[in-house]
């Protein structure tokens, strides 16, 4: 009898890891992102909340694919999940857009007390029935302009092939700013403006440095248009093949990481400045105001919008 008992009791406490489910995440940032080490916090914590039953495999540095192809993927189904840049979710579900408004959050307090709030979870949800659904905001910080000159106003742009993501907002926004916007994928950014196929591009600091933007593009022009959080988003049919404390496992493990990454995001920029600062980028203080009324047609336009002015007014109202 023991003998029969022993194999099957060996089995039932081998059975959580011998039919984990694993659920595969795809994003195009470098390992040392404090974006890559947030999802890593999420899978940890998704493992241990499930006692091994779930787990998240990361996919980085564009392995699956540029950001858009992997945002496709997700919504056919392909892969499980994906971090996208939070203005190119806008080209899978328009609610997304006012994220990509420019200077729509006062400052980086105000963009943070957003994604931690009922209005996030609102906007999230908002894709459902689309493919996919969002499962929390990452900080990316503040976006600026970079390039091999200085940008110290929106007349310095005119005619500049600027590199944005594949985002409709985004690339209005250079184009109100006298650029010529210039959709290109997140890894081909560096050979872009190596070779001049653009003459700058927009991100946040640990961006420029990370993937070595800065090697090519030394001057970093502080207008700070844009605080768009990056998005992690996940498949429907994914989603809807787990179980509902599943579900529940891995929003709290979603929404426990932002907290973790926002602190890896602070240090993380800090380190990158100083980096940028010593291998010879220049960052540039710039008045912000030319900038911001250049853009302001555009939050009028949105607001003219029901679906997106209400979301308008209640991240204003945070």
């Amino acid at each position: 009898m023991k003998k029969i008992l022993l194999p099957l009791v060996a089995t039932l406490l081998l059975a959580p890891s011998v039919y984990a489910k694993q659920l595969n995440l795809g994003h195009a940032m470098s390992l040392e992102s404090a974006a890559h080490q947030g999802m890593v916090i999420m899978a940890e914590k998704v493992k241990a909340k499930s006692n091994g039953s779930l787990t998240i495999k990361i996919f980085p540095n564009g392995q699956l694919g540029s950001e858009r192809d992997q945002a496709e993927q997700v919504i056919t189904g392909a892969i499980d999940l994906a971090k996208i840049n939070g203005g190119l979710a806008e080209s899978f579900e328009p609610t997304f857009k006012v994220n990509a408004l420019p200077f729509l959050f006062r400052d980086i307090p105000h963009m943070r007390k957003f994604m931690k709030s009922d209005v996030a979870q609102e906007m999230l949800q908002s894709s459902k029935g689309k493919g996919f659904i969002g499962l929390t905001f990452y900080d990316s910080g503040t976006r600026s302009f970079y390039a091999k000159k200085a940008i110290n106003s929106p007349a310095d742009l005119a005619g500049m092939k600027v590199r944005v993501p594949g985002s409709p907002t985004m690339m209005q926004m250079v184009n109100l700013l006298g650029g010529k916007a210039t959709p290109v994928p997140f890894n081909e950014v560096y050979t872009a403006l190596q070779q001049g196929v653009i003459d700058g591009a927009e991100n946040n600091i640990s961006s420029l440095v990370e993937m070595k933007h800065s090697e090519v593009a030394k001057f970093y022009s502080m207008d700070q248009h844009l605080m768009t959080p990056d998005v992690i988003i996940i498949s429907e049919n994914a989603f809807n093949s787990l179980t509902p404390k599943e579900q529940k496992i891995l929003k709290e493990a979603a929404a426990e990481s932002l907290d973790e990454q926002i602190k890896i995001w602070d240090a993380t920029d800090n380190m990158n400045k100083a980096k940028g600062i010593k291998s010879g980028v220049t960052f540039v203080e710039v008045d912000k105001a030319a900038f911001r009324a250049a853009v302001k047609p555009m939050i009028d336009e949105a607001k003219k919008d029901p679906k997106l002015a209400s979301f308008i007014d209640k991240i204003e109202a945070l």
